[in-house]
């Protein structure tokens, strides 16, 4: 998924002489953009544009991690992801996707995926239960919004921070490195996170 942009028509004029356009650097090297989908009935989206632009300004070092990241979307729902990053290998630019979450906030998860996480679930106060194939984790939205921002945003941040440095095209560290770069991040940001967006373990809402 991609964006327009406004190509440049004018050319500049340096020293009295016309300058040529530069039409090697994709603009996506400029900065990002965020987008917002239609979460569709039965969905909701758990962050808004003014969230993430909130979370951005907590996060160290966000101007060298972003580097080449081209947008943000807040993404129709996915059956099987919380988030996915892209890569466009002819720009050499990414694009993070925050996918809708179904409007009760119940989610299933796989017992091997919940133990992943259990120690950030608990820390954000979300109730589950669990069953004999899965288990059912209760988000409320203030849980929702901090799960997908402290977790799944920054883990899909991960991706694109690796996936810009590596020297072959078709390399990455993969999921283990992105799950690290969220877990450690996460306890940094933890008390940031809560300043500025209150502690998810104490709503009831």
């Amino acid at each position: 998924m991609k964006s327009s942009f406004n190509s440049r028509t004018a050319t500049r004029v340096k020293d009295g002489r016309v300058q040529p356009k530069n039409r090697k650097r994709p603009t996506g090297h400029d900065g990002y953009v965020i987008d917002r989908e239609s979460a569709g009935r039965g969905y909701q989206h758990v962050i808004t544009k003014e969230d993430l632009r909130a979370f951005i300004e907590i996060i160290p070092e966000w101007y060298r991690f972003s580097e080449r990241l081209e947008r943000i979307v807040l993404a129709r729902p996915s059956e099987d992801l919380d988030g996915m990053h892209e890569f466009f290998h002819r720009e050499e630019t990414g694009a993070i996707h925050l996918h809708a979450w179904s409007s009760d906030l119940w989610t299933e998860m796989s017992p091997s995926y919940f133990v992943e996480h259990q120690r950030i679930l608990e820390r954000l106060g979300v109730v589950h239960d669990r069953r004999e194939e899965n288990v059912i984790c209760y988000f409320n939205l203030p849980q929702a919004r901090a799960f997908t921002l402290l977790h799944v945003f920054l883990h899909e941040l991960g991706h694109h921070f690796d996936r810009i440095h590596q020297k072959h095209r078709s390399s990455s560290k993969g999921e283990d490195y992105a799950e690290k770069f969220a877990n450690e991040r996460f306890d940094q940001l933890f008390p940031h996170y809560i300043s500025a967006f209150g502690d998810p373990s104490r709503s009831s809402k």
